[in-house]
């Protein structure tokens, strides 16, 4: 198997790659990146940048690479052989290469994104060509089942398939009876609890850790991912808080989204906790992480039906019959008026960038024109 194939190069890719006609790129994925800069490993294992024909053709954040994005690049490591990931844990093995520069990134095959921390509208893509999921959460204090149907939105909007874990099942006194209450709330995704403390429920996540696929962890500070990621790679790559004896919550200690390739192959991408969170997807999305409401509501009497009174409500029999948590509806509800507003706020957005780029071109052209007429 090839470097490029042990990172999870797919048909879907090389058939990309086909259509360009760029003989003189190189391809490697992105397995690190922080502040814009790149680490990457595949045919060139080095630092990377983004050229500035890159920069400029770029019209929004999310155009520019992510972790797990596979790009076209050129620079100093070209003539180099590649190395592993795996011989130091994270990013290429020769860190002191001169930078090269990335001038393509390939289309994804799926991502995860979520609206940028702050006011402005902006889509911040989390990680790239993402396999499965793992939506960590603890036991102990952090569970809350609505923060876990805001990262459900996420992933299915995304394309990449969810896992929840229930960490730290040390600290809780009947961790398979939260798990079963959870699953409840959840039906349509697994549910494991595991403790990576004490390495105890690690074998149920095999099925998910195939070679060549990739794995994404996400959740809030502190819920145990370094620890779950120091577990599975069998040693003690990422530095580790206690927890703090004032709050009660643990201390995030990745400050980069990096991937790791684990010794069975998977790849293994964390994510800095996700302190403001706020789904980037539409309301089709929430319908997918709510599939079992959007069932019901098909047979609902108006197709218009908000679920909240309606006569011949086909969600609201299902709650008073006891077959749907009438929270589960009511937070469906709130995200769906929230997608909706938000996807809204997108298309002003959208129109007001297509109108700066108009009068940037108008203005650019008529610059143009004027120094033509001086001459």
């Amino acid at each position: 198997m090839s470097v490029r194939e042990r990172l999870g190069w797919t048909p879907f890719f090389a058939a990309q790659v086909a259509s360009l006609g760029r003989s003189d790129l190189q391809f490697s994925r992105v397995v690190e990146e922080q502040r814009g800069q790149y680490r990457i490993a595949g045919d060139i294992d080095a630092r990377a940048e983004v050229s500035g024909r890159f920069r400029h053709d770029a019209n929004t954040a999310s155009d520019f690479p992510a972790v797990g994005d596979w790009v076209g690049v050129l620079g100093g490591a070209a003539q180099r052989p590649a190395a592993t990931i795996s011989q130091n844990g994270f990013g290429p093995a020769h860190p002191n290469d001169d930078r090269v520069v990335i001038h393509v990134r390939l289309e994804r095959r799926s991502m995860l994104c979520r609206a940028a921390a702050g006011r402005a509208m902006a889509e911040q893509v989390v990680a790239a060509n993402v396999d499965t999921v793992f939506l960590v959460t603890a036991l102990a204090g952090d569970l809350n089942v609505r923060r876990l149907e805001r990262y459900l939105t996420m992933v299915w909007d995304g394309g990449a398939v969810p896992i929840v874990l229930l960490n730290k099942a040390d600290l809780s006194d009947d961790p398979e009876r939260v798990a079963t209450s959870v699953r409840a709330r959840l039906p349509l995704v697994d549910v494991v609890a595991v403790s990576a403390l004490e390495a105890r429920g690690l074998d149920a996540l095999a099925p998910y850790l195939r070679p060549t696929q990739t794995i994404a962890l996400v959740g809030s500070s502190g819920v145990g991912k370094s620890t779950l990621i120091n577990r599975l790679l069998g040693r003690d790559v990422l530095r580790v808080n206690t927890i703090s004896d004032e709050d009660g919550k643990g201390r995030h200690t990745t400050t980069a989204r990096q991937l790791v390739e684990l010794q069975g192959g998977a790849l293994l991408v964390d994510t800095p906790g996700m302190r403001e969170l706020q789904p980037w997807a539409d309301e089709s999305a929430v319908d997918s992480a709510f599939d079992d409401i959007a069932v019901l509501a098909v047979r609902c009497r108006f197709t218009d039906c908000a679920h909240a009174g309606e006569p011949g409500c086909a969600v609201a029999e299902a709650v008073e019959s006891g077959r749907i948590d009438a929270d589960r509806v009511d937070h469906y509800r709130r995200l769906a008026r929230e997608a909706a507003f938000e996807e809204r706020k997108r298309d002003k957005a959208a129109a007001a960038e297509t109108k700066r780029r108009w009068k940037q071109a108008s203005q650019a052209a008529k610059a143009l024109y004027r120094h033509r007429e001086r001459e």
